[in-house]
């Protein structure tokens, strides 16, 4: 049976409600982080950078609003067809944010179930796309081949480096990055992938 490790942020939750210039810069952080050797929790690393992109918008008074859009990230509306896919294909979540917090978003949307485990960058203390990341995810599932599926390129990229094969799933209509190699399989939506795997199999 195939395995999938989903990306979260971006990929099964949808990003758009939160201000652009946070998420950009809570990803330049964690790339920052990791390169430094140091290590901060991804729920503090989402704190600080909220604080810092709210003082340079001057408007520091909204930080419990936005942090509270972060904590409540709806599902795409094509994420139902995870139903489908967990019914023929191992899915896993394979996330920069913690164990704890991917659990808890994907209970509020309804998804837990179809997950059959959670693994997260907290366990190698470094942020993706580390190499230590994927490795550990395909470590700890004893498999010597599995697919990243994700909407974030930088996310693909890591992947295809550490070994893993990869799916991107193209949601912005944005054109694949030339580093670090073609994904495996592009689609546009969790419909298609489900349609893709069918195939596969």
């Amino acid at each position: 049976m195939i395995i999938l490790a989903f990306d979260i942020f971006g990929t099964v939750l949808d990003t758009s409600t939160v201000i652009q210039e946070f998420r950009n810069k809570q990803l330049e952080y964690t790339w920052l982080l990791t390169i430094m050797g140091k290590y901060v929790e991804f729920e503090e690393i989402t704190k600080i950078t909220l604080r810092y992109i709210l003082k340079v918008r001057g408007e520091e008074s909204k930080f419990d609003e936005e942090l509270n859009k972060w904590k409540n990230l709806k599902a795409y509306e094509d994420t139902k067809y995870l139903k489908e896919i967990s019914e023929i294909a191992e899915v896993y979540a394979l996330s920069n944010g913690s164990i704890n917090e991917v659990k808890q978003h994907l209970e509020r949307n309804g998804l837990l179930r179809y997950f059959k485990g959670i693994f997260s960058a907290e366990s190698v203390k470094e942020y993706k796309p580390s190499p230590k990341v994927y490795k550990y995810f395909l470590d700890s599932i004893g498999a010597k081949e599995a697919f990243l599926v994700s909407s974030n390129a930088f996310d693909v990229i890591g992947a295809k480096n550490a070994g893993m094969r990869s799916i991107f799933v193209n949601r912005k209509n944005t054109i694949v990055d030339p580093i670090g190699g073609k994904p495996d399989v592009i689609v546009n939506d969790f419909k298609e992938l489900y349609e893709w795997i069918l195939r596969y199999k």
